[in-house]
């Protein structure tokens, strides 16, 4: 139920998925997803849905476990309502589910996609968490598996195995061209800034950048850092600003699309210090933007950059700093980075993603 997700990158591949499946004749698209927070939009098209159940609700913090509860007993009417519509009209049923808590649908095959492997590659960070669980038996019930990149498929052999049954299929994801968004209401940095998005979990490796930043007394002296989304600067982080000198060049920004897209294009480079990735939207829109992209040489990010990004190891503080200061500081190396950005993005798209996901549906029949 990645539905209770209010943004997302697998949230915003569903979505991609759905909308598109929906203009596709012959498709007919039942679609449940219980009481929800996101804010994608899929409840706007709800009449083009061969069957939909979903309610929008505010987000109220400690009901989650309420949330999810009501929402079983929901599906068991939606599941058997899809199973008498199945029974009567004898199509080619297949049922793909959002997440890894896997419920079935009687006389449907099953679709599942692999989206990473961070919980099992990070479980430290997720002592009670159930995701490998329920990883491992959705694995074991789906006659087919999509994952998205080909980091994704070696992470799914190496701690899972697979049946001989069950299909295996590199599909990768599409990405958001957020080039045409502008927003003329934000107001800027007033000193050239390198941008980094999301959350800033450990396996996300901002105290890389941090350790970076503070080693180059030319990249404290002529730039900034900003931070778009995640959580506000925690106490921990501030007290790491404080120790590297660095406090007053750290900042963050929140909203939309709108808002992101201003920030790559003004921002001098993308920094993308991951430890892991199972694809890594924010390497695609910032290409899309003219934004150049300096990131790790792990998991699937040199898969999805190519050739069109200068990469580091991200273990190594030295080596990010020589890469964020030849961005920075050579015109050239920053105009052919932002040139090979843009041919790369050319290779993925959301209609292709969908394309080869459709095909893939029909092998299973």
């Amino acid at each position: 139920m990645i539905f209770q997700q209010i943004y997302g990158g697998i949230s915003r591949y569903f979505r991609e998925l759905i909308v598109r499946l929906l203009d596709r004749e012959g498709v007919n698209v039942h679609l449940f997803m219980g009481l929800f927070l996101n804010r994608y939009g899929l409840d706007s098209v709800k009449g083009r849905y061969r069957g939909y159940w979903g309610l929008n609700v505010p987000v109220v913090r400690y009901t989650g476990r309420l949330r999810n509860f009501i929402n079983k007993e929901l599906w068991k009417f939606f599941q058997a309502k899809y199973a008498r519509e199945a029974r009567e009209g004898g199509r080619n049923c297949l049922y793909h589910p959002t997440y890894y808590d896997f419920r079935g649908l009687p006389r449907a095959k099953a679709a599942l996609t692999v989206h990473d492997f961070t919980h099992e590659r990070y479980s430290s960070l997720f002592p009670k968490d159930r995701t490998f669980e329920m990883k491992k038996k959705a694995f074991e019930r789906a006659d087919a598996l999509i994952c998205i990149s080909e980091s994704t498929k070696n992470d799914l052999l190496d701690l899972y195995g697979f049946r001989d049954s069950c299909k295996v299929k590199i599909i990768h994801h599409g990405y958001n061209d957020l080039s045409s968004l502008s927003n003329s209401d934000m107001s800027l940095p007033s000193t050239p800034y390198f941008l980094f998005v999301g959350p800033r979990h450990s396996y996300k490796n901002f105290d890389r950048l941090l350790n970076a930043f503070a080693l180059s007394p030319d990249l404290r002296k002529d730039f900034r850092v900003v931070c778009f989304g995640g959580s506000v600067f925690s106490n921990k982080e501030k007290e790491q600003f404080d120790k590297l000198g660095i406090a007053d060049k750290f900042m963050r920004y929140e909203g939309g699309d709108d808002i992101l897209a201003v920030l790559y294009k003004n921002a001098t480079a993308l920094a993308f210090p991951s430890l892991y990735e199972g694809f890594g939207f924010p390497l695609l829109e910032a290409m899309s933007c003219g934004c150049p992209v300096v990131a790790s040489d792990t998991s699937s990010i040199p898969e999805v950059v190519g050739d069109a990004a200068l990469l580091f190891s991200p273990t190594s503080s030295e080596e990010l700093a020589a890469q964020l200061c030849r961005v920075a500081y050579n015109s050239e190396i920053r105009k052919h980075v932002i040139q090979l950005g843009r041919e790369r993005c050319a290779l993925f798209s959301w209609d292709r993603c969908v394309e080869e996901t459709f095909r893939f549906y029909e092998e299973l029949f």
